[in-house]
């Protein structure tokens, strides 16, 4: 069994990734886990036209890791072996995509993330995985 587990930084995606491990805990056989950081890209308009896709590319990578550095900490630190994956785009259809790709049985995902969605019931990012995927979705507060 393959748990994919978005991670963007925010506590709820930390939360999302401690549901991951008592699942885990519970299961005869340990499942593996995914955790996916989505940047959205910050090459747009004319940006592309001061900065070269290297430098791009780079940022976006050294922002995907910050992210997903907690997440990392407390799966070590359960001893739990993960992998992770860090991808660009549009984070929901990224998500979906991805957790397809990969074979996931299940997508555990944070309620809300950062960018200032926390007074929303449901982030943005959470309710359009839960339209477009067609797996099973377990939101984590």
């Amino acid at each position: 069994m393959k748990f994919l587990i978005p991670v963007d930084g925010s506590p709820h995606s930390l939360n999302a990734v401690r549901y991951a491990i008592s699942l885990a805990a519970a299961l005869s056989e340990p499942p593996q886990l995914v955790l996916l950081n989505v940047q959205r890209s910050v090459a747009t308009g004319n940006v592309k036209l001061f900065i070269d896709a290297e430098t791009i590319d780079d940022y976006e990578r050294e922002q995907g890791m910050q992210a997903l550095h907690a997440a990392r900490q407390v799966l070590e630190a359960a001893g739990l072996s993960y992998q992770y994956h860090l991808s660009e785009g549009q984070p929901a259809e990224a998500i979906t995509r991805y957790a397809a790709e990969q074979g996931a049985a299940q997508i555990v995902i944070g309620a809300h993330g950062e960018g200032g969605l926390g007074k929303h019931l449901l982030g943005s990012v959470v309710a359009k995985v839960l339209e477009i995927s067609a797996l099973p979705v377990t939101v984590v507060h």
